[in-house]
């Protein structure tokens, strides 16, 4: 595991509360768990991104340190839900789930599309449809992220789920059936006479 993100147990509330936090550069978050409950608590952004490496992916497993209040633990969590400002896209709340390293947990995780297919080289068009996908397997499993090379794709021809390239230990829980992406014919414009108005 990478760094320690540390939380710090918050007491405080409301939009006052949270401006606050904001002019420090900390953001509101809560811990949840079997051994924790719900602990309310405020982590630094800067520090956040850092842990997540830049990307702000759910799913991601940390080591988290929650502190004050009477509180002293460091725990695995998930990053499991985060809020954004939908003016700014800058990240506003975060919720952790606590994980045990024996009992598996469901994440979502990014699919991305690797090389260039055979068949883009002949003028098809790449489709990506399944950005994301959900899996389950035990923490020290997850994966960040699952690339497919799709270099080898000819026009016409598709990926689906059960063809992603999981590592051992995962399961996917989305539709074996469900296209990830496919290779398909570039559609000719045809020309359209000029309606009359």
């Amino acid at each position: 595991m990478g760094a320690v993100l540390v939380a710090q147990v918050r007491t405080g509330r409301g939009k006052g509360y949270r401006n606050r936090l904001a002019a420090q550069g900390k953001i509101p978050a809560v811990v949840y768990g079997k051994a924790l409950g719900s602990v309310p608590v405020e982590v630094s952004l800067r520090d956040l991104k850092k842990v997540l490496g830049g990307e702000t992916i759910k799913g991601k497993l940390i080591d988290l340190k929650i502190v004050g209040d009477g509180w002293e633990r460091q725990e695995k969590a998930l990053v499991k839900e985060m809020q954004h400002n939908p003016l700014t896209g800058e990240l506003i709340h975060v919720d952790f789930h606590q994980v045990s390293l024996t009992e598996e947990v469901t994440a979502t995780v990014p699919v991305e599309l690797s090389g260039e297919p055979v068949g883009v080289k002949k003028g098809g068009v790449l489709e990506h449809f399944l950005r994301e996908v959900e899996i389950s397997c035990l923490p020290t499993a997850l994966p960040e992220v699952i690339k497919v090379d799709v270099s080898s794709l000819d026009v016409g021809d598709t990926i689906f789920v059960r063809d992603l390239p999981v590592p051992p230990g995962v399961k996917v829980l989305a539709d074996p059936g469900e296209v990830v992406a496919t290779v398909v014919e570039e559609e000719k414009e045809e020309e359209k006479p000029e309606e009359a108005s």
